[in-house]
């Protein structure tokens, strides 16, 4: 807590919220100017209220909190926050009682003024960011394994294991709708005990990268063994078939894989893009009319 208030004001409200204990947890403005930069890191992290506080110590603290590599956020409604809420990682305006200073300094208007609506905006920017991570890592890792699939037969000069339009089914339909439904899945319960992220992380991290040139290369290796031996003993439309099936439910499973701790937690639009995407295969698959059209046989 950083406030204007007299010290016994800030301290009152300090323990009735549960933020001190100990009334030693609270320093004034008047000790700050006597502390250095690198005194005030050494007890910054001790401190719990700052007291009687101007608008340049406001913004000194700021700048302490994120030298120490701390992802700062500050919520302010007066004309003396706004220069803490200006270079702060992430400014909150009170939207009810904030000033128009305090707003356009900020990068977030609080409407209803409440705090507890900032811990679900943070689940929910949290759980947003998670599920679009898993949408491009399934599509990434799907799209290779396709694309590797295709690379190794023609290096092996084998025939083609997928069709122009037996691919482009699988990017509409079997790859879309499980990627769908991964961007809306479920937030997990414990999504508030982890750090804040780093700002300046990739979205393509290594540990990510090496997550989808595994899985896609050893399903391209796997699949392109499985087609080579079909082709030993049957035709090329039914091992083109075979490999195709194949291909589509092994990207329903990784639709699963993608979603790590919470694999097997239930996500009713998933289940049902992978239901809809298996009754939708065995149509296609066993219909002579779209047997046709997608070039497939089981004889």
């Amino acid at each position: 807590m950083v406030t204007g208030d007299n010290e016994l004001t800030a301290l009152t409200i300090a323990k009735e919220v549960g933020l001190i204990e100990n009334d030693e947890d609270v320093i004034t403005g008047e000790e700050l100017d006597k502390l250095s930069d690198e005194e005030l890191k050494k007890i910054i992290l001790k401190i719990s209220v700052f007291a009687r506080t101007k608008p340049e110590d406001k913004l000194r603290l700021v700048n302490i909190y994120k030298s120490l590599g701390f992802v700062v956020g500050v919520t302010g409604d007066g004309v003396n926050d706004a220069l803490a809420l200006k270079r702060a990682d992430v400014g909150i305006a009170m939207g009810e009682t904030g000033t128009d200073v305090a707003k356009e300094a900020s990068d977030i208007v609080l409407s209803d003024d409440n705090y507890a609506t900032l811990i679900k905006a943070i689940i929910e920017g949290r759980t947003i960011y998670r599920n679009i991570l898993k949408s491009i890592i399934y599509l990434l890792t799907s799209n290779l394994s396709e694309l590797s699939l295709i690379v190794f037969a023609a290096i092996l000069k084998m025939p083609d294991p997928l069709l122009p339009t037996q691919i482009l089914w699988i990017n509409l339909v079997t790859d879309g709708l499980p990627a769908l439904a991964l961007a809306s899945d479920n937030r997990e319960s414990s999504i508030l005990n982890e750090k804040p992220r780093d700002p300046k992380e990739r979205i393509l991290t290594p540990k990510r990268i090496g997550f989808i040139l595994a899985i896609g290369l050893t399903l391209a290796t796997i699949l392109i063994l499985i087609f080579n031996s079909l082709l030993e003993h049957n035709s090329q439309i039914y091992s083109k078939t075979i490999i195709f099936n194949v291909l589509i439910f092994s990207h329903l499973g990784l639709a699963f894989l993608v979603r790590g701790r919470a694999m097997f937690k239930f996500n009713k639009l998933l289940v049902f893009s992978v239901i809809l995407t298996i009754i939708l295969q065995f149509t296609i698959t066993t219909v002579p009319f779209f047997q046709d059209i997608f070039k497939l046989g089981l004889r």
